[in-house]
């Protein structure tokens, strides 16, 4: 159980809950923004940063992949 509650999709700025659906289609995981949408103005860097990285030489699902086994190896659940 999270410390801090997530944002649900109705009280989200509208760029971060257009930015949670595409996650929420492309990885099947919207958790992480609806968690972020407490700090806008962060999670939009982050995620600048984010897509930033998906360019390049390693395939965009290896990238998900060493990102989701980061998490798990720092006991980060969400």
């Amino acid at each position: 159980m999270p410390v801090l509650p997530l944002v649900p999709p109705e009280k989200m700025e509208p760029d971060i809950r257009q930015t949670m659906e595409m996650y929420q289609e492309w990885i099947g995981d919207s958790v992480y923004s609806a968690f972020m949408a407490h700090v806008p103005e962060i999670f939009r860097k982050f995620n600048d940063f984010y897509m930033s990285c998906l360019n390049g030489r390693v395939e965009s699902e290896t990238k998900e992949l060493a990102r989701l086994r980061m998490a798990r190896l720092n006991s980060c659940e969400y």
